[in-house]
């Protein structure tokens, strides 16, 4: 038995008294599903085997119907039926049971012919859980005055489906306004350019439910930010294009980045014959002043950002010599 949908059968024999017309059977069939439901039922001669994918050699007659109720008038030949549920894109619910198109008084589904009554089969009701899953560790999360933008930080993301029920017939997705697209298990859908993305997805699973339409927003950020440097103090340009600074003039940086944002400016400097010290985050104006009590010649000032989901600006390099020139 389908443990999908409910099914209820009712089995009339209508007898009219003529001399030439045998006794007509007319099948009726009720289903406690949606009225726009769509089932197939086939018509045997000879009884199928349940066990398996064996069946019997001859033939079925199939009728594919939309609705919850039918009416069929079998053939004098066709002794059995059954019946399945048929989803979207293809898929297709379990066979039910195999039934006799004729009345059996010591059957449940017995009808005696001065009566006619429906028979309710209630099977064990299975819920509906099928979903699909995108891994959040592929995200980072922003939030931008009243709203949270999430950002992806990899070359793809994955579509994982679960169904706790039947399982996963098929995963389908697109992206923005390009086809659909379809599969069966873990699906990575690769998203390298950089843009603004909208992502709609679902799952179906072997007997035809559909999980509900899932939509995902997001942006895939790939440009690093960029680091601009300006004098604040005393300053001047010479012959050349040299740059003439005072001990009193400081440096301030500062970063852009047109989609997720600077995180961080980072700063290091090198001492003439010098080791090169550590990358320490950039909190306020570089004084020249403190530079030069720490290097007594000439140094090498080194900055770059990186933005909110790792992005990094290739590192930049300004070189002194105290007391002559800055280039």
């Amino acid at each position: 038995m389908n443990r999908k949908f409910l099914l209820i059968l009712g089995i009339v024999f209508l007898t009219f008294s003529s001399l030439v017309s045998k006794p007509k059977r007319e099948l009726r069939i009720a289903i406690d599903a949606e009225a726009d439901a769509n089932f197939e039922l086939e018509l045997w001669q000879e009884k199928p085997n349940e066990s398996g994918d064996t069946i019997a050699p001859k033939p079925p007659e199939s009728i594919q119907f939309k609705g919850n109720r039918i009416t069929v008038t079998p053939k004098d030949d066709f002794e059995y039926f059954r019946v399945r549920r048929l989803g979207e894109y293809g898929a297709k619910g379990f066979w039910t049971q195999v039934y006799s198109t004729n009345v059996d008084p010591g059957s449940p589904l017995s009808v005696p012919k001065e009566y006619v009554a429906k028979k309710v089969f209630v099977p064990k009701q299975e819920p509906k859980k099928i979903t699909s899953v995108i891994s959040t560790d592929s995200f980072i999360i922003i939030k931008e005055k009243n709203e949270s933008i999430r950002y992806l930080t990899k070359d793809q993301l994955t579509l994982n489906p679960s169904d706790d029920a039947s399982g996963v017939a098929e995963v389908r997705y697109k992206l923005g306004y390009g086809q659909w697209n379809s599969a069966k298990t873990i699906t990575p859908v690769p998203i390298k350019e950089e843009g603004s993305y909208k992502l709609l997805y679902f799952s179906l699973d072997l007997v035809g439910n559909k999980e509900p339409m899932q939509v995902l927003e997001f942006i895939k950020d790939t440009t690093a930010p960029e680091t601009k440097m300006e004098w604040v103090g005393p300053n001047s340009l010479g012959k050349g294009k040299t740059k003439f600074i005072s001990p009193e003039t400081k440096i301030r940086l500062t970063a852009k980045d047109h989609l997720s944002g600077p995180k961080d400016i980072l700063i290091a400097y090198t001492c003439q014959s010098g080791t090169q010290t550590e990358f320490k985050p950039y909190s306020s104006e570089i004084s020249i002043y403190d530079l030069k009590s720490v290097c007594k010649g000439s140094f090498q000032l080194f900055y770059y950002a990186v933005d909110q989901v790792g992005n990094e600006e290739p590192v930049k390099t300004l070189n002194f010599q105290l007391g002559s020139e800055s280039n």
